[in-house]
């Protein structure tokens, strides 16, 4: 990424379909209790279960895909496939067959998110990866702050079904965008062959990589404690705290105001630092804020005001550990980025969702279990970095401190 206040058009295309992952999940949302109606049967929510699934097990399949034939060709028919996706829950007649197209739709909307990781990587350095990822994140943070918005007036406008065919035109609208914008980096003469043998020795190869393996989790474990947040908050927030469904969509277009100051903390940060030691002092910040939290939430009855300043602090603390572990996870493997990427964005969709899952099992509206789930996640990144990085560091180096 060369060093231009002006952002380039491929990084801001990447965000754009990197996006589609999450904007896919917040904006149809007020339209739950119309589909419920409509198609006649409870349980919307397992639909949003099954598009996550298929996110985490998606892009195991795009990485060696794009690897083998370049980033372009498996990205077009990733957004081919989520188009279709769009246009099966745009049409289905019952629950069952919108799970289904979900899961179709999650299999097209994974191929921009590996693949754009992958695109970075061979575009970019680990430190100038790491401001590509920070920006990145900013981009991606308009999807909370628009997507319900747009998604309800959508609903309220065109009904449910709305939702999928605007979802259905943005695929396009991506599609054109990618033939014009994006230039195919990785010459066709240095792919990986593509066998079942060769794709396994790849996601072996970066299983047994202790550092890889320390970075991805590092990461994935902050997201899981901002997945946590988003799970169980509404919960807290509007049945303790008693704020309005408006105040509560508020809310959360401040995380994503949130994530792009945290963005900008990054970029500024990495002009004088490295992503390693940019890491290194801040991985376990969201610990901190997150085990002081609990505490307080434990020993009296916390306003609102703290209690959101302290939540915003934890998301701007965990949005400073992602960019720089997933720069420097990809950094050593230019030649298998989209395995590499794969597996990161695998676990960073599977670990996030068996955190959600504990939660909506333990959840009793109470803060401090809010606060406990969240403090796990941000734990879970600060162990993770150091049995993979500093103590083997240590080990090499007995004289350092």
């Amino acid at each position: 990424m060369p060093p231009s206040h002006k952002l380039p058009g491929w990084l801001l295309l990447i965000g754009a379909m990197t996006a589609v992952g999450p904007v896919t999940i917040d904006m149809y949302l007020p339209g739950f209790p119309a589909i419920e109606q409509d198609l006649a049967a409870q349980g919307v929510e397992k639909t949003m279960s099954a598009y996550l699934i298929g996110i985490a097990l998606g892009q195991l399949v795009y990485g060696p895909l794009s690897d083998r034939f370049g980033r372009k060709p498996p990205l077009y028919a990733s957004f081919v496939l989520y188009a279709l996706g769009s246009i099966g829950c745009m049409l289905s007649s019952s629950m069952s067959m919108l799970m289904g197209m979900r899961v179709l739709q999650a299999l097209g909307a994974c191929g921009g998110m590996v693949i754009g990781r992958a695109i970075v990587r061979d575009r970019c350095e680990p430190h100038e990866a790491a401001r590509a990822f920070s920006i990145l994140m900013a981009i991606v943070a308009f999807g909370p702050i628009l997507a319900p918005s747009v998604g309800g007036v959508v609903v309220t406008a065109f009904g449910w079904r709305g939702v999928f065919a605007f979802q259905a035109l943005l695929a396009v609208v991506l599609l054109i965008a990618m033939h014009v914008v994006l230039v195919e980096e990785r010459a066709t003469r240095s792919a990986r062959p593509l066998s079942l043998p060769m794709v396994a020795l790849d996601y072996h190869t970066l299983i047994r990589d202790r550092a890889f393996i320390g970075y991805t989790l590092a990461g994935s474990f902050g997201m899981a404690a901002l997945f946590a947040y988003v799970t169980g908050a509404p919960t807290v927030l509007i049945e303790r705290y008693g704020l309005s469904p408006q105040q509560f969509g508020w809310l959360l277009a401040a995380n994503g105001f949130t994530f792009m100051a945290a963005s900008r903390l990054n970029i500024v940060a990495l002009r004088k630092q490295t992503p390693e030691q940019l890491l290194e002092r801040t991985v376990w910040v969201p610990s901190l804020i997150g085990l002081g939290l609990v505490a307080l939430t434990l020993a009296f009855e916390v306003p609102l005001w703290l209690f959101v300043v302290l939540q915003l602090s934890f998301f701007v603390a965990v949005a400073r550990i992602t960019p720089q572990a997933a720069a420097l996870g990809l950094g050593p493997y230019a030649h298998i980025a989209g395995a590499a990427s794969a597996m990161m964005g695998a676990l960073q969709s599977t670990i996030p969702m068996l955190v959600g899952f504990a939660l909506a099992y333990f959840n009793d509206g109470e803060p401090a279990t809010l606060a406990v789930m969240m403090s796990i996640g941000a734990l879970g990144s600060g162990v993770m970095y150091e049995w993979a990085i500093r103590k083997p560091h240590r080990a090499q180096d007995p004289g350092s401190a």
